[in-house]
């Protein structure tokens, strides 16, 4: 019944931030620090009761894991700041599978299941990025046939897919056909993607807002100074609040500050498919 009971609290929390992501492009902190909270405090009492320090283990082991690999995606501008917290908190709260949910799903686990989770995060963020990309480009009314055309695209990129594909053709065994027709598509579509995502990201993620409306983790697109002391770098990951203050100091009235994506609905299909159906490629 604890498992079903987790269950649902990491669900609800992820509905609230996903709306809250959407709304305001935050995730309140006491969201991911509740789940880190109860996933640690349900760890140490299966751990006590049992007498088995492998709960604890798995939960600390996942945290740390996952925590570090998040803010390697924070400090490259990949994830906010609250992404990284939110995923911290659901592995600290399910390191492996929770047994009580098989007696409802049957996923496929046959691999770890913190490693069925990442993957699906991956998998459906990259989806669900480029749906977003998509509704970007059409609210701001941008021309993306025309704007491609302003980027070279090598037509290596256009005849490989093409080679590999006449290959396939010939090939009789059937993995090396599914194998060559994947490097093909992956050829074609790397390139594309990253064109999309450049003019996804110029066009519409850039927006000027007033100094007095910045929150911590904003990521502003110049250095700024005080008292000609840097106290914002461009490269830096996100503003902190000291930085706010300082600012607010200056003489500016607005700023450029690029959007991220609000990455936290993804998590949320990620994590009910983890849950539901497990592993989608089966070993």
């Amino acid at each position: 019944m604890i498992d079903v009971l987790l269950f649902i609290i990491a669900l609800v929390w992820l509905i609230f931030a996903s709306i809250s992501d959407l709304k305001t492009r935050e995730v309140p902190d006491w969201l991911s620090y509740s789940l880190i909270i109860i996933g640690f405090g349900n760890a140490l009492l299966k751990s006590l009761i049992l007498g088995d320090i492998k709960f604890l283990f798995y939960s600390l082991a996942a945290f740390s894991l996952v925590f570090l690999f998040s803010a390697l995606l924070y400090y490259t501008k990949q994830w906010g700041g609250g992404d990284v917290k939110l995923i911290a908190g659901l592995v600290t709260l399910f390191p492996v599978y929770p047994e009580e949910l098989l007696n409802y799903f049957g996923p496929n686990l046959d691999i770890p299941f913190i490693l069925i989770l990442f993957l699906n995060i991956i998998i459906f963020g990259a989806l669900y990025s480029i749906v977003y990309g998509i509704y970007l480009l059409i609210k701001n009314k941008i021309d993306f046939l025309n704007e491609i055309k302003k980027y070279d695209i090598k037509k290596i990129y256009l005849i490989s897919p093409l080679v590999t594909l006449i290959i396939s053709i010939f090939t009789k065994d059937l993995f090396l056909k599914l194998f060559l027709l994947s490097i093909g598509i992956l050829i074609l579509i790397t390139p594309m993607l990253t064109v999309f995502v450049k003019i996804v990201e110029k066009k519409c993620m850039f927006k000027k807002i007033p100094v007095k409306k910045l929150t911590e983790g904003d990521w502003i697109n110049k250095n700024i100074y005080y008292k000609n002391k840097l106290i914002y770098n461009k490269n830096s990951p996100g503003i902190t609040k000291l930085q706010i203050v300082l600012i607010k100091k200056t003489k500016l009235k607005d700023v450029i500050v690029k959007e991220g994506v609000p990455f936290i609905p993804s998590f949320l299909i990620a994590f009910l498919i983890s849950i539901i159906i497990g592993n989608l490629f089966k070993i």
